[in-house]
């Protein structure tokens, strides 16, 4: 006869290998809406292209300043459109950081009277949303639109040890000027998981009371040179132009033009 254990791990598989087949028709059924043929599909395609902009940096040195020490960015992205309001993007971008407190009025920056200056290559993957119905080749009803981007980059600095991850939140605007040709103006900001992009890295004062074993003096009081639980943000402000490939084709020029 069967022991109570053994009739229990049955049942576990039987509700296991349910649960898989389930999962996988699941999967299955949402592979086959996904390649079915749909006004959906119509509106897939590509974008690839050039962008140029700004790049800035906001941290311990500028806490609040936009576009201060601006310096010149150049990348590459490619767009792949899921939809006409969803698409998924990746781009590279190079650039350069700086900034100095000398140019701050704060007299604790005067005093410290630190500046960095740092190369910076990026690499992003993000999730495109669009406010309008958008369309590649449409130069009529569906070729303008407002969007918002965020995803995931990872970037190496020169002022850095190793790879570093940041996380973009953006916004744009997208026009079709020709049914192949498309110009967009963005804005996206990221915020990194460090404090060290402006070799600023902060320290608890804790560390220096009498009550750990350090007496805080004239000298060690302004060792807290950064804030320690603030991250460094860097941000591109980019102009796009790119070349549009959809799949299946532009279809009649006079719907496009």
């Amino acid at each position: 006869m069967w022991g109570r254990k053994n009739i229990l791990l049955i049942i576990i598989s039987i509700i296991k290998k349910t649960i898989m087949q389930k999962q996988t028709a699941l999967l299955f059924f949402i592979t086959i809406l996904f390649f079915l043929p749909s006004k959906s599909i119509a509106q897939r395609g590509f974008e690839i292209g050039p962008t140029a902009g700004g790049s800035y940096y906001m941290g311990d040195i500028n806490m609040y300043k936009h576009f201060y020490s601006t310096n010149l960015n150049l990348g590459f992205f490619m767009k792949y459109h899921i939809n006409q309001r969803v698409g998924v993007r990746l781009s590279g971008i190079a650039t350069k950081l700086s900034a100095a407190d000398k140019d701050f009025k704060s007299p604790f920056q005067q005093e410290r009277d630190h500046s960095f200056e740092t190369n910076l290559i990026e690499i992003a993957s993000m999730v495109e949303v669009t406010f309008l119905p958008y369309e590649i080749g449409d130069i009529k009803r569906k070729s303008f639109t407002p969007y918002i981007h965020t995803g995931l980059a990872a970037y190496l600095a020169s002022s850095e040890q190793g790879l570093n991850m940041a996380v973009p939140i953006g916004m744009g605007i997208k026009k079709n000027i020709r049914p192949r040709l498309v110009i967009g103006i963005e804005w996206t900001f990221k915020r990194t998981f460090s404090d060290g992009l402006d070799n600023l890295i902060g320290e608890d004062l804790k560390i220096y009371d009498p009550a750990y074993g350090t007496d805080i003096t004239e000298s060690n009081m302004n060792k807290q040179t950064g804030f320690l639980y603030n991250k460094d943000w860097y941000s591109f402000a980019n102009l796009t132009i790119s070349y549009t490939f959809k799949l299946g084709g532009l279809g009649c020029p006079a719907y496009y033009e």
